[in-house]
């Protein structure tokens, strides 16, 4: 069997791998611009309360005072915590990125393998066909030179 055949199966392991890996990576990508966007949604709010609340007239009472404050903290704590899952999100798509990019070098290296065997057998069979042109033209020409002969 030639080795541009035993080789295919591999590179197609190899690209569909690869292929599998982008949309995974993409997938992860999306995440984290999904929660980019979240972030600096709550970031927008938060500084939009923070405007409103200071521009309103008037004296602010100890409960309004604390329940300002309050909600600020709660709204810093989600934002402290989007940051983490967007923190843990961009790692996991440098993570799938990584492992694309390693498969998508593996697949295409196997392609240039396959390419090259490929390349090669045509040469070998060039050689051989040219060989065999060589022999039929060598016996015809012995039997002509035989039959003048006789």
């Amino acid at each position: 069997m030639m080795k541009s055949k035993r080789f295919e199966p591999i590179h197609e392991i190899a690209a569909t791998s690869a292929q599998d890996l982008s949309r995974v990576m993409a997938e992860a990508g999306r995440k984290v611009t999904d929660l980019e966007r979240q972030l600096a949604q709550l970031q927008n709010y938060r500084d939009e309360y923070v405007r409103n609340s200071t521009q309103s007239s008037g004296a602010i009472d100890a409960v309004k005072l604390q329940n300002y404050r309050s909600f600020l903290d709660r709204l810093g704590e989600a934002m402290r915590q989007h940051l983490r899952s967007l923190d843990i999100a961009r790692k996991d798509f440098d993570k799938r990125r990584a492992q694309w990019s390693e498969k998508r070098i593996e697949a295409e290296t196997l392609n240039r393998v396959v390419d090259r065997f490929r390349h090669e057998e045509r040469h070998a069979a060039d050689r051989r066909e040219q060989h065999e042109g060589d022999e039929a033209a060598m016996r015809l020409m012995l039997a002509r030179t035989d039959i003048g002969s006789v």
